[in-house]
């Protein structure tokens, strides 16, 4: 219970500080998430807390390092293979030797080896909290891509210079050639790993899609399990897990076209799955930090003032140094950044932009607790060391990128409130046009698309008079019928008894009264006849009796359907801009009626499928206002993130 108790307490922190960065976005979503989890802290079942970095490399690194994987263009992974091998490796290994004799010279009493371990656990980067410190600013597309492919593939580069630097402390033993080879066995091991296990999850994929088994129940899960069984089989193999995970998620981002053989309900519902577990995930992870800096600070308290000091500009020293390797290795053009020579903005961006996180603590606090039956010498001092650079690569660019960047324009309400509707309108417009859906389907869409607007309340005035309205126009149906001789006589008065006794301030008495009157007077003769037919049905069989009842079925059916469509080719005739929300409330008491008619399963997946074409309607009118300028970036982003909202939505509860 322990274990569930901790987990939906971070789940329940990470929703929490959503909901702060909503009311203030001022201030990045990461700092929020630390705060929630420094309140965790305070509760007893994370009071000495400690992080367990397998399960956490595992079971959370490994699925967002996939789905980063998953969300890279293979045209983007092919301009940033450069940039990959320049930053993730030759950088990695340059700013772990540069760093480790900085540390060395500055705490001569620590170890060289441990000192390599100290610079190897600072030196990845953090793909979640890059995104989100640059979240509010407009980064250059540019920079913004050399981070992130830095970020997705030095991890493994870390974690190898890392276990490299502690076998030798451990052992006293160090060999240049086999530490090589143990870089080079993990880092293109798991690339290897990765691609070969990608393709065999893909091909497994495929080959369930066309034995007719994609269905959410077994895409979904299938999905999700990927990147786990990925992780595991190449660390078992002595590979990089993480780089495993990010190459085959590469693989699964190229081979799209193939995937998308899959049903769309699937394919949404699947987006619609990644979007929330990797949100929740990316929340954990800097709760997790947050709930484990206390511990941290614990540890380090007992040592003197002047000790805790030089620990702390000892780690200033070391983000400032790793600042000007960087800056110096895009300025002299170790890395491409377009082409031109770099500037010193950009330079400096990428100085600035080596976000640190939980990969880099998680690192720290694997160090082991003993060795040979002691503790570990200089624990401690490494982890805070390491925590003191990660809190600096945090607020320095939060602080600094605001001054140096434009913020990103996210427009007014209003005006994506009328982008919103105008997509809106473009979708039921398309669907209005498929003739060929049953009438009830696309109502039913309609209905749904409708209520993505904002801000539209029908007028209780105006949906009395189209009520009263409808109601004509359903009589006058039944008249019709009955003139054409398609209805019997007994079967109108019954269904004209209900539409006149309905009460109506608009309709008044006497117009009720006419149509009474239409109805029932040219055949008052035959009511006393029909009495006798009654009477008569009672003599005869069950088998009888059921076949009139299916006969008078038949026919109230026939007044349905054609009270349901004039009343529908009504109403469209009569909306305009200032009564759709009145038209679209009477519709839908209309729908509903008619719904109870055909509520079958064929019924259920032509509606779904017609909102699955209409969703896309909306993704295209998104898309071509996008080309044709009419809205900005940030207006798309907003309205495609509102449709796959409203897609996870009907989609999955369809």
């Amino acid at each position: 219970m322990e274990i569930f108790y901790s987990v939906a307490l971070l789940i329940v922190a990470a929703i929490i500080s959503n909901i702060i960065y909503t009311g203030f976005p001022k201030i990045p979503l990461t700092f929020y998430q630390i705060g929630c989890g420094l309140l965790l802290s305070l509760f007893p079942v994370f009071q000495n807390y400690s992080l367990y970095p397998e399960i956490f490399m595992v079971g959370i690194i490994a699925p967002l390092m996939f789905n980063d994987g998953r969300n890279t263009s293979s045209a983007q992974f092919g301009r940033s293979l450069r940039h990959i091998f320049s930053m993730a490796i030759f950088l990695a290994i340059i700013t772990a030797v540069l760093i480790g004799g900085l540390t060395h010279a500055l705490m001569p009493l620590i170890p060289l080896t441990l000192c390599f371990a100290l610079a190897a656990i600072v030196t990845p980067t953090d793909s979640m909290a890059f995104k989100s410190i640059t979240e509010p600013v407009e980064l250059p597309k540019n920079i913004s891509e050399i981070l992130e492919s830095e970020s997705l593939f030095n991890d493994a580069s870390g974690i190898v210079i890392f276990n490299l630097a502690l076998g030798s402390f451990v052992t006293g033993d160090f060999s240049f050639t086999k530490g090589l080879t143990s870089f080079i066995i993990s880092f293109f091991g798991g690339l290897l790993v990765g691609l070969i296990a990608g393709l065999c999850f893909v091909r497994l994929q495929t080959f369930l899609i066309e034995r007719s088994m994609d269905t959410s129940s077994v895409i979904v899960p299938f999905s999700l399990m990927t990147p786990f069984a990925i992780y595991l089989i190449s660390e078992t193999l002595g590979c990089s897990g993480i780089l495993a995970v990010v190459a085959a998620g590469i693989i699964y981002g190229i081979n799209q076209s193939r995937l998308k053989l899959t049903s769309t309900n699937v394919r949404l519902v699947t987006s619609a799955t990644w979007n929330i577990v990797t949100s929740l995930l990316n929340g954990i992870v800097f709760v997790l930090l947050g709930v484990t800096l206390p511990s941290v600070i614990v540890h380090i308290i007992p040592y003197s003032n002047q000790l805790i000091v030089e620990l702390f500009l000892i780690g200033i020293a070391i983000y400032l140094a790793m600042a000007i390797i960087r800056f110096l290795w895009v300025k002299c053009n170790f890395v491409k950044t377009g082409n031109h020579s770099a500037t010193n903005q950009e330079a400096f961006l990428t100085a600035i932009g080596g976000v640190h996180g939980t990969i880099t603590l998680s690192m720290a606090l694997s160090l082991p607790l003993t060795l040979y039956r002691q503790g570990f010498p200089f624990r401690s001092e490494l982890i805070f060391v390491a925590t003191i650079v990660i809190l600096l690569s945090l607020i320095i660019p939060s602080l600094m990128l605001p001054h140096l960047l434009p913020r990103k324009n996210k427009g007014d309400q209003s005006t994506f409130n009328h982008h919103r509707t105008e997509m809106v309108n473009f979708s039921i417009a398309k669907v209005k046009d498929r003739q060929s859906v049953p009438l009830v389907d696309r109502n039913y869409v309609i209905d749904m698309l409708a209520s993505q607007k904002s801000g539209q309340s029908a007028s209780r005035q105006q949906i009395k008079t189209i009520l009263s309205q409808t109601r004509e126009v359903e009589v006058q149906t039944v008249l019709d019928l009955l003139s054409n001789g398609q209805i019997p006589q007994q079967i109108a008065n019954v269904i004209s008894r209900r539409l006149v006794t309905t009460p109506s301030n608009a309709g008044g008495f006497f117009k009720r009264l006419k149509y009474f009157w239409l109805i029932h007077l040219p055949n008052r003769k035959r009511r006393h006849a029909t009495k006798k037919r009654q009477s008569f049905m009672a003599r005869f069989s069950p088998e009888q009796n059921r076949k009139i009842i299916q006969k008078r079925d038949q026919f109230r059916k026939i007044i349905e359907d054609n009270t349901y469509q004039r009343v529908n080719d009504y109403l469209d005739k009569i909306e305009t801009p200032n009564n759709s929300a009145a038209v679209a409330f009477v519709k839908n008491g209309y729908n509903f009626r008619h719904m109870r008619i055909d509520d079958s399963d064929a019924s259920n997946d032509r509606q779904n499928q017609l909102l699955i074409e209409a969703f896309q309607y909306e993704y295209s009118y998104v898309a071509d206002a996008l080309r044709n300028k009419t809205i900005s970036r940030e207006v798309s982003d907003q309205l495609n993130q509102s449709i796959s909202t409203d897609q996870m939505v009907y989609v999955t509860n369809g």
